[in-house]
């Protein structure tokens, strides 16, 4: 079954998961958040287990059986992705991934991420049989001359709304980049208050970049820069940051560096995790950084901490929201401070 990208999220949440899911495309953003609305769903279906296949030259195409075979003692449902990227399957893989789709049962789901696919290669056996088996997405760039109201979108989900012309100020700013115009809407949702956001406020929030000391703090973190971190949270506790806005951007990357993580410790070059994960060229010091500095278990130690701050910001827990971040923040670094007493409220 074919479905159009937007659909997707629709027939997650409404209809019963297929067996296997087919995404392909070139547009990273689109291919990183169609794939992760997938894992969540089958995730909420009872997929404890995750296994990851890197296709290459050389690939051995035995191991789609066998990943769906070996199932865990502790676990009944399983997700298998199989990452083609631009790869073509050939002879042996096209026959493995038609007998997979012969056998495909209602336990295990195979999430199968390429390049974008031409019309021949849609004519093949092994692609018909998937989509027969399951779900088949391609996914598209966002034309130039749509991305304005892509952005206003995008805005929306956050409870925001923004006029035309500052929506076509971002278009124009990104060139067809999503990734940079999902960077430069998350900016905006941080740091600028009112409901609407017009042209003004696009100029001051997002080209002035003295003002996006937020996402440099977040560096500082994950390369453990502590002398730098202080002076930043000094300045923007003195500016009036809000500290739920600074743990949120923390947050956003921190989950995505746990990810990565664990990639590295199935086996995955680290070259192949940053670029799984479209890790912009700029940032790779600092995730390469955090990376090596600590544990898969380690770093995941930290996300249990993090659950505790998240309950502090919502009020949850009653403590001092801004001593909980910089204790939090500090811990990333490699600072251990004292533990805070937190209560929890009546």
């Amino acid at each position: 079954m074919r479905l159009r990208l937007e659909q997707l999220a629709d027939h997650l949440q409404r209809d019963k998961l297929a067996p296997v899911y087919y995404l392909s495309g070139d547009e990273p953003l689109q291919m990183l958040e169609a794939a992760d609305l997938i894992r969540q769903a089958a995730r909420d279906k009872g997929c404890e287990e995750r296994s990851v296949l890197e296709v290459a030259r050389g690939f051995d195409w035995h191991q789609l059986a066998q990943a769906s075979a070996n199932l865990s003692l502790f676990a009944s449902r399983r997700i298998v992705e199989l990452r083609m990227g631009s790869q073509k399957p050939g002879k042996e893989g096209a026959k493995a991934l038609v007998e997979y789709t012969s056998e495909a049962g209602s336990d295990d789901i195979l999430l199968i991420t390429s390049n974008k696919i031409d019309k021949r290669t849609q004519q093949g056996k092994w692609f018909k049989a998937l989509d027969g088996a399951g779900v088949s997405v391609q996914i598209w760039p966002v034309e130039p001359g749509r991305l304005a109201d892509w952005v206003t979108q995008r805005l929306r989900t956050y409870g925001k709304k923004i006029e035309p012309d500052a929506a076509s100020l971002i278009a124009d700013r990104v060139e067809g980049n999503l990734l940079a115009a999902k960077q430069e809407i998350e900016k905006l949702v941080l740091l600028v208050d009112e409901e609407l956001i017009d042209s003004n406020k696009v100029m001051d929030a997002v080209m002035d970049s003295s003002r996006f000391e937020v996402f440099d703090l977040v560096a500082s973190c994950m390369v453990g820069d502590k002398k730098r971190l202080a002076r930043m949270l000094q300045g923007l506790k003195g500016e009036g940051a809000e500290a739920i806005g600074i743990f949120s951007a923390m947050m956003w990357e921190f989950r995505r560096i746990c990810s990565m993580s664990s990639e590295l410790a199935s086996g995955l070059p680290l070259d192949r995790v940053l670029a799984n994960n479209y890790v912009w060229q700029q940032r790779k010091f600092a995730t390469t950084s955090i990376l090596k500095r600590y544990s898969d278990g380690q770093l995941y130690s930290l996300l249990r901490q993090a659950q505790v701050v998240d309950k502090v910001m919502k009020g949850a827990i009653r403590a001092n929201a801004w001593d909980v971040l910089e204790n939090f923040l500090f811990r990333i670094t490699g600072v251990r401070l004292q533990s805070l007493p937190l209560s929890y409220p009546p």
